[in-house]
């Protein structure tokens, strides 16, 4: 590419306001933007009536009026560059990118300008993380599954007692250990009995959810960063069996996705030992390979697994050949999920999940370490 453009009109494009540390207060109502080229200083296009708006970035201004002069003012900035990228992914394959709109395009394009997508290039600025977010991440992960298994111990000690507890109630219990122990999350975790667990994005509240007895299986997923500025997340699923033992069929079709879950991990260690690039598109197909050969890939109804960073879903490659077609590659310095799942309607849902950590030398680590080979049965 020979620059890149950062295009926004009231702030439709994220991506450019976080690369940009746009301040959030900026009172932004008419179109800007920033060419950033192969060599050379990046130039910035402002509005007459708001040349404020990128004033905390110290590079040549292009100052427009009209519309006439809003296309010379690209034009100006442009010259001499034949390939530009910008916020777009082809057919939208990425939505997470698409950021900026089709009539934008077209006038670039107007302009004898080849628009390619910048989503490569852009997840270098938004998903790799420094090495205070590395360290304090291993901290975070230890944390989260201890949190899990005191999860499973209460959850247990309320069976051993045959006393009345909800999904509702276990939740509160995850609450109040991330309390205790420095830990924040944009929302509460998930806890879900088998049959509620079949949607895959279900999650008790005060009004909304189911006790947990005997013989029920569950499913916990929670996800947590620290408190520090920058922090970046964990987030991890595991599955209990309120009973002695785990019922056949769900020990079945836990090992399947167990199974899916290591093979996506596999690749991901073989590519990175040995150097080869890796997709998001390509860890989705490993996973989902396994499901389907087993019969299941019907209920395999989400992607593999998203970035993960400050936010719980990053702005990094995702592991999606289902939803969407993701060809970023995987960048060391990076972190994402793995979670493949099972989940039949009105009768169960069964997921595990861990995070992979790249580091800047391109170590595959895994922080959660033990991973979980089967259901645990809590009166066992």
């Amino acid at each position: 590419m020979d620059a890149w453009l950062l295009y926004d009109f009231r702030g439709s494009n994220s991506i450019a306001w976080k690369i940009l540390n746009m301040p959030q207060h900026s009172h932004c109502t008419r179109r800007w933007a920033i060419v950033i080229p192969r060599s050379g200083s990046p130039k910035k296009i402002v509005h007459a009536i708001e040349q404020h708006t990128l004033s905390h970035l110290a590079w040549d201004e292009i100052v427009y009026s009209e519309r006439s002069t809003w296309s010379d003012a690209l034009r100006a900035a442009l010259d001499g560059c034949s390939t530009v990228a910008m916020e777009y992914s082809p057919d939208c394959s990425i939505p997470v990118v698409s950021k900026v709109d089709a009539g934008t395009i077209e006038l670039i394009r107007g302009l004898d300008k080849t628009v390619v997508s910048s989503a490569d290039i852009a997840q270098h600025f938004q998903a790799v993380w420094s090495e205070l977010q590395f360290t304090d991440n291993l901290t975070t992960a230890t944390l989260l599954r201890e949190a899990m298994m005191d999860a499973f111990d209460f959850l247990r000690q309320k069976c051993m007692k045959k006393a009345y507890v909800t999904e509702f109630d276990v939740q509160q219990n995850i609450v109040r250990f991330y309390q205790e122990h420095g830990l924040q999350s944009d929302s509460e975790p998930i806890v879900a009995i088998a049959k509620n667990a079949s949607s895959p994005h279900y999650c008790p509240t005060p009004e909304i959810n189911s006790p947990i007895t005997i013989g029920d299986t569950v499913l916990i997923d929670m996800w947590a960063k620290s408190e520090m500025l920058g922090s970046t997340y964990a987030d991890i699923t595991w599955m209990a069996h309120c009973g002695t033992t785990v019922p056949e069929r769900d020990a079945l079709l836990f090992g399947i996705i167990r199974d899916a879950r290591d093979a996506a991990l596999s690749i991901v260690r073989e590519r990175f030992s040995s150097g080869i690039k890796l997709y998001g598109y390509e860890v989705d197909d490993a996973a989902r390979a396994v499901i389907t050969n087993a019969g299941f890939g019907e209920y395999f109804i989400h992607r593999t697994g998203h970035n993960i960073g400050e936010e719980t879903h990053g702005a990094g490659a995702n592991m999606d050949n289902y939803e969407t077609h993701d060809t970023r590659e995987i960048l060391r310095g990076t972190s994402f999920s793995i979670e493949p799942g099972i989940y039949i309607p009105n009768d169960i849902g069964l997921r595990t999940e861990l995070d992979v950590v790249i580091d800047s030398a391109g170590n595959v680590l895994v922080p959660s370490e033990p991973t979980q080979d089967a259901i645990v049965a809590l009166l066992a």
